[in-house]
């Protein structure tokens, strides 16, 4: 009977985004891998072979089992469905298996991508600089989430958590697989709708202002802008240098949805200080 074992998981230290769900584990990691590491998770499913195995009593094949007597046949055969209820029932019960989120193959400073195959790439490659920079991204953003009174902002920014989890995707997948694509104009679009939206209920502006000031969520916005435009510079490096060295790639606008977005978080910064009765801080020459 074959061995049961678990499903590779990528390596939780890598920086990327998506570790845990099956989906993902399939873009970051090699799937045809096999977690060495998870002895226990393996034995148990041995056990569960084994009492398949035994789910049935031998003596039911045998001959002699099988009273001739309608009355014996009803008596004898009782039992049997007793244990094989019993049987059924204990294997039923028992704890699952629960994939652990270490597999330690990321120790020696390696990964592995979709596109990469079995090859490791080293961890300080560019191409996982940019992902852990997108994780970075989605996790300030998330910072202000945890803080914004505004429910139509709210919305607005797990969508944008949403669009750069599929952003990771494409890059994990070296932006050539068709099952990974960020290629939809329309999110280009709700962002200059949202960006226009609160341009129109703020007052000009006519003047550089410094980030943050007293509002601390528009702190924490500012913040999410300059990781925004570091994650841009990144991306743009990695797909210029896929280009010169004529590596191919899918259309693809995830340069221009970056560059949209730390526009629209510099007017959200704006947007939520003047919500909450906080007065811009004009720069002026240092003194």
């Amino acid at each position: 009977m074959a061995k049961v074992t678990e499903q590779d998981c990528s390596d939780s230290d890598d920086d990327v985004l998506y570790s845990i769900n099956s989906d993902l584990s399939s873009i970051y990691s090699d799937p045809t891998e096999q977690d060495s590491d998870n002895s226990e998770s393996d034995l148990s499913s041995e056990e569960v072979d084994d009492e398949r195995c035994l789910s049935y009593p031998p003596r039911r094949f045998l001959p002699n089992s099988i009273s001739p007597s309608n009355e014996d046949v009803t008596t004898s055969a009782t039992p049997l469905v007793d244990r094989n209820n019993n049987e059924t029932s204990s294997r039923t019960n028992k704890s699952p298996v629960i994939p652990k989120i270490y597999t330690r193959r990321g120790d020696r400073g390696t990964s592995t991508l979709l596109s990469s195959g079995a090859n490791r790439l080293s961890k300080d490659s560019l191409i996982f600089d940019v992902l852990g920079t997108i994780d970075e991204l989605s996790s300030t953003i998330g910072i202000v989430i945890s803080s914004c009174p505004f429910p139509q902002i709210l919305k607005q920014l797990e969508n944008i958590q949403c669009a750069l989890f599929e952003i990771g995707s494409c890059v994990a997948a070296e932006n050539c697989s068709s099952r990974f694509e960020f290629n939809d104009a329309i999110l280009i679009k709700h962002l200059e709708e949202d960006i226009d939206r609160m341009t129109a209920e703020l007052p000009e502006l006519r003047n550089f202002i410094l980030p943050g000031g007293s509002s601390k969520i528009a702190s924490h916005v500012h913040f999410s802008r300059a990781v925004c435009r570091r994650c841009e510079r990144l991306l743009t490096k990695w797909v210029n240098n896929k280009i010169q060295e004529n590596q191919s790639q899918q259309e693809t606008i995830m340069g221009i949805y970056l560059n949209r977005l730390s526009d629209y978080l510099f007017t959200l910064g704006r947007y939520v200080a003047h919500k909450d009765g906080h007065k811009e801080i004009i720069y002026h020459k240092s003194k």
